[in-house]
């Protein structure tokens, strides 16, 4: 349609509306005033009518397209209500358009109303561009090869740029001067904007440093001692890291910290092929002894180790046979120790088990004595990385080898021992008598 013949039968509707309130017997001073809070009242009404009608259109076309097309995309575009928003610039246009002709004869108020208009068409398209963003965000990082990528940052740079263009628009309508000169005295203004948006831009710096180092990603399970995180990352932007921890708290820590201090992360160990088990169990020293017949007669039995036992024996025999030393001290010739059994006996443990990885390292070995005894550590590295199912492997492992000391003969450090304490209690109870 010409839009001079749209302007033509607006300004006659205006006319007809003159007309009727004047036949109404209102003056002709105050009639048109009368017509235009009626002509306002109308319009309002067509803007709703037409914000509604243009919603409701939009919507219709897209659960068409969706209809015949199962799409992620258009869910997510509907989900951060896209076309809800990009309804409403067909009723600021439209109102853009026929507000000046409601004003015709209200010279002094147009340049205001025209202002108003373009203020709410800037706000429009702000919002519009930022739940762009935002599903832009979404559908990003549901790409794989992306998830490691700062997108969050990036998405939330334009953001704060989208506002800050934004308010420049704003100013330059409400001051009438135009954008370039803004530009330039924002350029003016550079050093000063660098101190106020300091922490966005080290975050920013930090986003690309995480991202370009490969230090986190979102999904990550990582451990952050200093501010008592532990759990996944579920948010990485340009301020701060979000992180839901294991009993579903969430803690936000700032995005330059995991580029300027220590923290863990466990995807290494996730994507590898085991989960570690280094424990140790701490056995007295003085229950470490040599083996005499009737003790390896006893560990014989041991189906683990019988078969260690019957061939190490003879190889033991043969080597003492040949050194011609005072028999009646087993210190003076080679022989096995309840400890040295017990270890040979948790590595074919441990070999025997389904759920240790053998690929991997897999030891019990014996560390440095302390005052709390002879820690004998079992390192392994368990098939199933889950959580809680990785705690049953470790505590059925430990449950055995608890049980097992005894067998050996071994006992294993506690402090303080119950022995010791109802040793002292007796002794204090004989001095007070």
């Amino acid at each position: 349609m010409d839009m001079n013949k749209t302007f033509s039968l607006q300004e006659k509707f205006a006319s007809w509306v003159m007309d009727l309130i004047v036949k109404a017997g209102v003056s002709r001073a105050s009639a048109l005033t009368v017509k235009l809070v009626i002509l306002i009242v109308l319009l309002g009404v067509l803007v709703v009518l037409i914000d509604w009608i243009s919603r409701k259109a939009i919507l219709a076309v897209v659960k068409q397209y969706a209809n015949n097309k199962q799409s992620k995309f258009l869910d997510i575009l509907v989900e951060k209500k896209i076309f809800k928003h990009l309804g409403h610039l067909i009723p600021a246009i439209f109102t853009k358009i026929t507000l000046p002709l409601v004003l015709t004869e209200f010279p002094n108020v147009r340049p205001y109303a025209h202002i108003l208009i373009e203020l709410t068409m800037v706000i429009v398209v702000l919002i519009f561009l930022q739940s762009t963003l935002k599903a832009l965000k979404i559908i990003l990082l549901e790409i794989d090869s992306l998830k490691d990528k700062p997108v969050a940052s990036f998405v939330q740079l334009f953001g704060i740029l989208l506002n800050i263009l934004g308010v420049l628009i704003i100013i330059s309508i409400l001051s009438g001067k135009p954008l370039w000169a803004l530009f330039t005295a924002v350029g003016a203004m550079s050093a000063v904007l660098a101190l106020a948006f300091k922490n966005i831009l080290m975050g920013f710096a930090a986003s690309i440093q995480i991202s370009s180092n490969d230090l986190l990603r979102n999904g990550d399970w990582v451990e952050f001692s200093k501010y008592g995180a532990d759990g996944l990352v579920t948010d990485i932007n340009l301020s701060t890291v979000k992180i839901k921890n294991w009993d579903n708290t969430n803690t936000t820590i700032p995005t330059t910290a995991f580029t300027t201090e220590s923290f863990k992360n466990w995807r290494g160990m996730e994507e590898s092929g085991g989960r570690r088990i280094k424990r140790a169990v701490f056995i007295k020293i003085s229950s470490i002894n040599f083996c005499n017949e009737k003790m390896l007669e006893k560990f014989r039995k041991i189906n683990l180790i019988t078969s260690y036992i019957d061939e190490k024996l003879p190889e033991i025999n043969e080597h003492n046979k040949k050194l011609k030393v005072d028999k009646s001290l087993k210190e003076n010739h080679r022989n096995f120790t309840n400890l040295g059994l017990f270890r040979v006996y948790l590595n074919l443990y441990l070999e025997s088990l389904s759920k240790v990885n053998k690929d991997m390292a897999h030891v019990v070995r014996q560390l440095a004595p302390t005052d709390k005894g002879l820690p004998i550590e079992i390192y392994c590295f368990t098939y199933d990385k889950q959580w809680a199912n990785f705690e049953d492997v470790q505590a059925d492992i430990f449950d055995h080898v608890f049980s097992a000391v005894r067998d050996f003969e071994l006992e294993m450090f506690e402090s303080p021992s119950s022995e010791f304490t109802g040793v002292l209690e007796g002794e204090i109870d004989l001095v007070n008598d």
